[in-house]
């Protein structure tokens, strides 16, 4: 199945790009993507999105089609082919 992966913000420098397509097979889940992703895009994105292969970084948000899978079912989110998956890093900025 293939899936539309957004980046955004730090995440997007590391990725190079806003907007990449994953293939996984059919019944493969949010953990699967996000470890799926760390071996094409190395280190950097681990740091960036994992504690470790379980846990994903404080504050980074995971939506599946708009939805934060926070409400859904976490890291074990089922994905389906077509599935977009945005993956946003902490925002700080503003002033005190």
């Amino acid at each position: 199945m293939r899936i539309i992966v957004r980046a955004f913000a730090t995440i997007r420098e590391v990725l190079g790009t806003d907007r990449t397509e994953i293939s996984l097979n059919d019944g493969s889940n949010v953990r699967t993507l996000l470890k799926t992703l760390a071996k094409k895009f190395g280190n950097a994105f681990q740091k960036q999105v994992l504690v470790n292969e379980d846990a994903l970084s404080p504050y980074v948000k995971v939506l599946v089609n708009g939805m934060d899978i926070e409400s859904l079912n976490g890291m074990e989110t089922k994905l389906k082919d077509g599935d977009e998956v945005a993956i946003i890093p902490p925002v700080a900025g503003g002033r005190l």
